[in-house]
Parts: C-alpha cells; sequence; structure tokens
C-alpha cells in the first residue's frame, strides 16, 4: 500500500513538472544568480560592462544597454542560450551549462530588465 502511494506520489510530481507547474524563471531569481555567479565581476552591478575586472578582458564585457552589442540575439531565448553556450570565438564569456534551464531563463531576464531599467531612467526628464 505504502509502495503504491509513494509511486503514485512521485507519479505526480513528474505529472506536474512536466505540465509547468514548478517554479517559473523570474527576475528576481535572475538577480540572485546575478550575483552568485560573479556576473557584476566583468558586467558591473547594473551591467553597463564595468565590472572590476572588465579592464583586463579583450573585448570588454558586453554592455547591456546596448542591444546592438549582443550578437546572439537580445531575447530571453538568445540571451539563455548564450548562457548555455558561452560566446566560443572573440569573447571571454564562459558557458553556464551548470545552470538549469529556468535559471538561465531568470538571469535572462534581469540581463532585459537592466537594459528596460536603464533606458526608462534615460528617458525621464
Amino acid at each position: 500500500m505504502i509502495r503504491r502511494l509513494v509511486a503514485v506520489l512521485g507519479l505526480a510530481a513528474v505529472a506536474a513538472a512536466a505540465a509547468g507547474c514548478g517554479p517559473r524563471p523570474s527576475a528576481a531569481e535572475g538577480r540572485e544568480l546575478y550575483a552568485a555567479n560573479g556576473c557584476a565581476n566583468c558586467h558591473g552591478g547594473s551591467g553597463h560592462g564595468d565590472g572590476p575586472i572588465a579592464v583586463t578582458l579583450s573585448p570588454r564585457p558586453r554592455d547591456f544597454r546596448d542591444r546592438s552589442a549582443f550578437r546572439q540575439g537580445d531575447s530571453e531565448a538568445a540571451i539563455a542560450a548564450t548562457l548555455t553556450a558561452g560566446i566560443r570565438s572573440g569573447g571571454a564569456m564562459p558557458r553556464y551549462s551548470h545552470l538549469s534551464e529556468r535559471e538561465r531563463r531568470s538571469l535572462a531576464m534581469f540581463v532585459r530588465a537592466l537594459q528596460t531599467t536603464d533606458q526608462r531612467r534615460s528617458e525621464q526628464p
């Protein structure tokens, strides 16, 4: 009886995860991941490409305000894909394949939020 209950509950958890009932990506989680994975060391706290080690890198880290500089695209999916693969040719961006898909999407959402936040500031009188 207990084995059957565990099996049913286990299947329910798998079904819930497959149905998308698990935690969803969020920019708030992305902010935590940005700090925990050392992104600010290169990209800076506000994503301007001015982190403490940025001057030692060639080419310089991406300034997230410049959407045209995203060679693989600036959509959430494109940024998440860049986090998975890194930038192999002509860049120092490492792979972050140790992060789950949800975490990479959350981090991408945070990067996009940095773009939007900075754009709003520049539009204010």
